[in-house]
């Protein structure tokens, strides 16, 4: 049977047309390359050079062969470089959980990642915890940006690195009671009409934390399981709601954004979650800690893991509240190699 190292030897011939230059090419010595063609007309039953004393030319038959031994190899080499891609994680896929309201952040870097790794095609897909979680067991994900891990997954299965926290701040109607103050107290929201979070939602045990801490009592009038329907409720005056800041700069109707003292916090968020060992590919996700190239960084939501950290968002601005309506940077939702699935949470 031909080898890919046969029509390496015989291209070699053809191109140069002089046994010697061709085996200077391959490295190899002139005799064993005349040898390996004299078994390759062989085998073909064919004469694929005119030789003489003078000269070297491919005869028909040769011509004929060339043709595929250039078509071949090329494919072969394809192969090579992009099964080395695969190898090395510069080519392949990661699919990626995203928590609720991280997405916006990540946007600026997994356009960066893209433009780093154009063959890598990232899948983002918006989850709860509990299904990123599922969705890494099950190996469904390759990596997730979770807020909290549960204590038998440590170590064992997955692999998790706390970036950071995000604080979560209260926002109203731009006409409500609250608007316009800087920071109030938790325990001001006692007796306010509040939208909260589903049972099971970690937002909502933090809220309902400080709130008992404080000594309010919630009001919930309104429960769902997305930020975008608490901040629609909140930015029409239906209820107040509490959410991580950058819930509260995502684009959409105007809202008035209040700090809240003491200030409840997402703890590390994100937790960059991945399953142990990972695809090559998914190895690369790590590089989504990078900070991107942008100048901004702010304060409240940097994240230092090995001398990395988060995204810029939009700052509230210091000393005063007010409406926020922010076109917040990185919401690019459709970049080369990624794309977007939102699910509910």
């Amino acid at each position: 049977m031909m080898g890919s190292r046969q029509l390496e030897y015989f291209r070699a011939v053809a191109r140069e047309l002089h046994f010697t230059r061709a085996a200077e090419t391959l490295q190899i010595a002139q005799p064993a390359l005349s040898q390996q063609i004299r078994k390759l007309e062989r085998q073909l039953g064919i004469t694929l050079f005119e030789r003489n004393n003078h000269r070297v030319e491919l005869t028909p038959a040769g011509a004929a062969l060339l043709e595929h031994a250039e078509r071949i190899l090329s494919d072969i080499a394809a192969v090579e470089d992009e099964m080395r891609g695969w190898a090395e994680g510069t080519r392949g896929r990661i699919r990626l959980g995203g928590a609720r309201g991280l997405t916006a952040r990540l946007a600026r870097l997994l356009a960066e990642f893209s433009e780093e790794f154009p063959a890598v095609d990232v899948e983002l897909r918006e989850m709860n915890t509990e299904e990123m979680v599922a969705g890494l067991g099950g190996g469904r994900l390759d990596a997730a940006t979770v807020v909290r891990m549960p204590p038998q997954e440590e170590g064992r299965r997955l692999e998790s690195l706390p970036l950071g926290e995000e604080p979560l701040v209260l926002i109203t109607s731009v006409s409500a009671p609250l608007a316009g103050r800087y920071r109030v107290p938790v325990a001001a929201l006692d007796g306010i009409d509040l939208v909260c979070y589903s049972p099971g939602s970690v937002i909502r045990e933090i809220v309902l934390s400080a709130l008992a801490a404080a000594g309010a009592t919630a009001r919930i009038r309104f429960e769902t399981r997305e930020y975008s329907t608490a901040r629609a409720m909140a930015s029409v005056g239906l209820a107040a709601a509490v959410v991580p800041r950058s819930v509260a700069e995502e684009p959409g109707q105007p809202v008035s954004v209040v700090r809240l003292d003491p200030e409840p916090h997402l703890g590390a968020v994100p937790r960059l979650a991945r399953r142990t060992p990972p695809e090559p590919s998914a190895g690369r996700v790590h590089r989504l800690r990078r900070p991107p190239s942008g100048p901004r960084l702010d304060r409240t939501l940097t994240a230092r893991l090995a001398a990395q950290a988060q995204p810029s968002v939009m700052p509230v601005p210091a000393g005063r509240g007010g409406a926020l309506s922010a076109a917040d940077a990185g919401g690019e939702s459709r970049r080369q190699g990624w794309t977007v699935n939102k699910q509910e949470i």
